[in-house]
């Protein structure tokens, strides 16, 4: 009796082990299947912002920031830049996105070209912005829109700021 009780504990044991090897073995093979069905599609990085302040005859400050789809930002601060040479860094979803609404909202695409004077003394900001298959450039030297400003003071604020990282200059 001693027998047969063994013989059938092991057989209990051995289709409790198989049944609890095919559920892992299934659960592998759905997590397996998940992760296939979210493959990772890297973005392709473009850029979608350039803006540059240019030099006046005074101490206005001169820098160019780039900024590219993926939230990469890089900097290049020239004479009177509160950071001069070169920085990189990477704006976060919400900035990208506050920046992006802003565009839409201020209706860039439909703004001039250029807001200028015959003025010589006076920086300019030119903007470039690259989104949904259009390109614009814009010339903002005098009596631009307010919008417009708002626009450049909104990209100086998510820019400029000490998360920039100095990039080394290589030798």
């Amino acid at each position: 009796m001693k027998k047969i009780t063994f013989i059938l504990s092991l057989t209990i044991l051995s289709m409790a082990c198989k049944t609890q090897e095919k559920t892992q073995n299934t659960s592998v093979k759905e997590e397996t299947k998940n992760i296939q069905q979210t493959d990772y599609t890297p973005i392709k990085e473009n850029l979608f912002i350039t803006m540059e302040r240019t030099p006046c005859l005074g101490t206005c400050p001169s820098y160019a920031i780039w900024i590219y789809n993926t939230g990469r930002v890089d900097y290049e601060g020239r004479t009177f830049a509160k950071k001069e040479g070169k920085y990189t860094k990477t704006l976060s979803k919400d900035a990208m996105d506050e920046i992006t609404n802003m565009i839409k909202e201020i209706g860039f695409f439909n703004l001039k070209d250029k807001y200028d004077a015959q003025v010589t003394d006076l920086p300019s900001c030119i903007i470039t912005v690259n989104m949904d298959g259009k390109k614009k450039k814009i010339l903002d030297r005098y009596d631009g829109p307010k919008s417009l400003r708002n626009l450049e003071k909104l990209i100086d604020h998510h820019v400029l700021d000490d998360e920039l990282i100095k990039v080394e200059e290589l030798k």
